[in-house]
Protein backbone atom coordinates (compact mmCIF):
# COMPACT_ATOMS: atom_id res chain seq x y z
CA UNK A 1 0.00 0.00 0.00
CA UNK A 2 2.90 2.47 0.67
CA UNK A 3 4.24 1.61 -2.51
CA UNK A 4 1.42 2.95 -4.47
CA UNK A 5 0.81 6.27 -2.10
CA UNK A 6 4.74 6.91 -3.11
CA UNK A 7 4.03 6.25 -6.92
CA UNK A 8 0.93 8.40 -6.60
CA UNK A 9 2.91 11.30 -5.29
CA UNK A 10 5.82 10.54 -7.78
CA UNK A 11 3.47 10.65 -11.00
CA UNK A 12 1.25 14.12 -9.10
CA UNK A 13 4.42 16.37 -7.73
CA UNK A 14 5.82 17.06 -10.91
CA UNK A 15 2.87 18.16 -12.69
CA UNK A 16 1.82 20.20 -9.45
CA UNK A 17 5.43 21.93 -9.49
CA UNK A 18 5.01 22.84 -13.27
CA UNK A 19 1.27 24.14 -12.52
CA UNK A 20 2.56 26.03 -9.67
CA UNK A 21 5.64 27.48 -11.45
CA UNK A 22 3.48 28.75 -14.36
CA UNK A 23 1.18 30.65 -12.32
CA UNK A 24 3.88 32.41 -10.72
CA UNK A 25 5.56 33.12 -14.18
CA UNK A 26 2.05 34.84 -15.15
CA UNK A 27 2.12 36.72 -11.97
CA UNK A 28 5.24 37.94 -12.31
CA UNK A 29 4.93 39.13 -16.07
CA UNK A 30 1.22 40.30 -15.70
CA UNK A 31 0.70 43.78 -15.07
CA UNK A 32 -0.82 44.05 -11.80
CA UNK A 33 -4.35 45.97 -12.27
CA UNK A 34 -7.16 45.79 -10.27
CA UNK A 35 -10.17 43.99 -11.39
CA UNK A 36 -13.60 45.65 -11.29
CA UNK A 37 -15.87 43.20 -12.85
CA UNK A 38 -16.58 46.15 -15.69
CA UNK A 39 -14.13 47.20 -18.80
CA UNK A 40 -13.17 50.69 -18.52
CA UNK A 41 -14.86 52.52 -21.64
CA UNK A 42 -12.29 53.69 -24.41
CA UNK A 43 -12.28 57.35 -24.60
CA UNK A 44 -12.46 58.58 -28.62
CA UNK A 45 -12.39 61.74 -29.84
CA UNK A 46 -15.51 63.74 -30.45
CA UNK A 47 -14.11 64.64 -34.10
CA UNK A 48 -13.65 60.79 -34.37
CA UNK A 49 -17.18 60.04 -33.42
CA UNK A 50 -18.98 62.44 -35.62
CA UNK A 51 -17.34 61.36 -38.25
CA UNK A 52 -18.41 57.62 -37.25
CA UNK A 53 -22.22 58.61 -36.94
CA UNK A 54 -21.61 60.38 -40.49
CA UNK A 55 -20.94 57.04 -41.78
CA UNK A 56 -22.61 54.86 -40.37
CA UNK A 57 -25.87 56.98 -40.94
CA UNK A 58 -24.96 56.87 -44.79
CA UNK A 59 -24.47 53.19 -44.56
CA UNK A 60 -28.05 53.10 -43.21
CA UNK A 61 -29.55 55.35 -45.90
CA UNK A 62 -27.85 52.86 -48.02
CA UNK A 63 -28.86 49.68 -46.78
CA UNK A 64 -32.76 50.62 -46.55
CA UNK A 65 -33.19 50.91 -50.10
CA UNK A 66 -30.80 48.03 -51.33
CA UNK A 67 -32.33 44.54 -52.60
CA UNK A 68 -28.75 42.77 -51.30
CA UNK A 69 -28.08 39.62 -49.79
CA UNK A 70 -28.69 39.24 -45.95
CA UNK A 71 -29.88 42.94 -45.95
CA UNK A 72 -31.68 42.66 -42.71
CA UNK A 73 -28.75 41.08 -40.92
CA UNK A 74 -26.67 44.09 -42.34
CA UNK A 75 -29.34 46.24 -41.18
CA UNK A 76 -29.29 45.06 -38.02
CA UNK A 77 -25.44 45.28 -37.84
CA UNK A 78 -25.02 48.96 -38.76
CA UNK A 79 -27.91 49.66 -36.79
CA UNK A 80 -26.40 48.35 -33.41
CA UNK A 81 -22.94 49.88 -34.44
CA UNK A 82 -24.89 53.23 -34.97
CA UNK A 83 -26.29 52.75 -31.70
CA UNK A 84 -23.06 51.91 -29.77
CA UNK A 85 -21.12 54.97 -31.60
CA UNK A 86 -24.07 57.43 -30.17
CA UNK A 87 -23.66 56.03 -26.96
CA UNK A 88 -19.91 56.74 -26.86
CA UNK A 89 -20.87 60.40 -27.97
CA UNK A 90 -23.15 60.41 -24.68
CA UNK A 91 -20.67 59.58 -23.14
CA UNK A 92 -17.86 61.61 -24.47
CA UNK A 93 -20.98 64.86 -23.96
CA UNK A 94 -21.75 63.51 -20.43
CA UNK A 95 -25.49 63.76 -22.00
CA UNK A 96 -27.24 60.80 -19.57
CA UNK A 97 -30.02 62.78 -18.43
CA UNK A 98 -33.34 60.96 -19.86
CA UNK A 99 -31.65 58.47 -21.98
CA UNK A 100 -34.06 55.71 -22.27
CA UNK A 101 -32.16 52.15 -21.99
CA UNK A 102 -30.58 50.27 -25.25
CA UNK A 103 -32.24 48.44 -27.72
CA UNK A 104 -33.19 51.67 -29.03
CA UNK A 105 -36.60 51.70 -31.11
CA UNK A 106 -36.46 54.13 -33.96
CA UNK A 107 -38.13 56.99 -31.43
CA UNK A 108 -36.22 56.68 -28.89
CA UNK A 109 -32.73 56.89 -31.28
CA UNK A 110 -34.27 59.94 -32.59
CA UNK A 111 -34.58 61.52 -28.99
CA UNK A 112 -30.47 60.67 -28.13
CA UNK A 113 -29.68 62.12 -31.59
CA UNK A 114 -31.71 65.52 -30.76
CA UNK A 115 -29.89 65.61 -27.24
CA UNK A 116 -26.72 65.39 -28.66
CA UNK A 117 -27.93 68.09 -30.77
CA UNK A 118 -28.89 69.56 -27.67
CA UNK A 119 -25.62 69.26 -26.17
CA UNK A 120 -23.86 70.63 -29.62
CA UNK A 121 -22.60 67.67 -31.69
CA UNK A 122 -23.48 67.83 -35.70
CA UNK A 123 -22.74 65.13 -38.02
Amino acid sequence: MWRLVEYAAACVAPAGLLLAADKAVHAWTQPHTKCTGEPAPATRDIARLSSDLTRLYAELDVLRSSQAAARVHRLRATTLAYDDVLESCCTALQVREGLPPREWSSVERLEVEAALEDAGLRW
